[in-house]
């Protein structure tokens, strides 16, 4: 779960399970990688305030499965 949605500041990354660590990777809408990293934990946070306004696409992957939700910036 991606909230809040759209967002000015923090972007928070809530999910319900999680095995090992995940790679968190957000994207602008040309495809330009602005943003990656790992969450190590249920609950994590981005701090997106010197970010464009925009659509970002946010992807969080592991070694089996990939996850790709929408996320607008105020």
């Amino acid at each position: 779960v991606i909230s809040p949605n759209p967002s000015k500041n923090n972007l928070n990354i809530k999910l319900p399970e999680t095995n090992s660590d995940m790679q968190l990777e957000v994207f602008d809408v040309l495809g330009k990688r602005v943003y990656k990293g790992l969450i190590t934990q249920l609950e994590s946070s981005v701090n997106v305030s010197s970010w464009k306004s925009g659509v970002y696409l946010v992807r969080i992957s592991d070694d089996k499965s990939t996850q790709t939700k929408r996320f607008i910036k105020q």
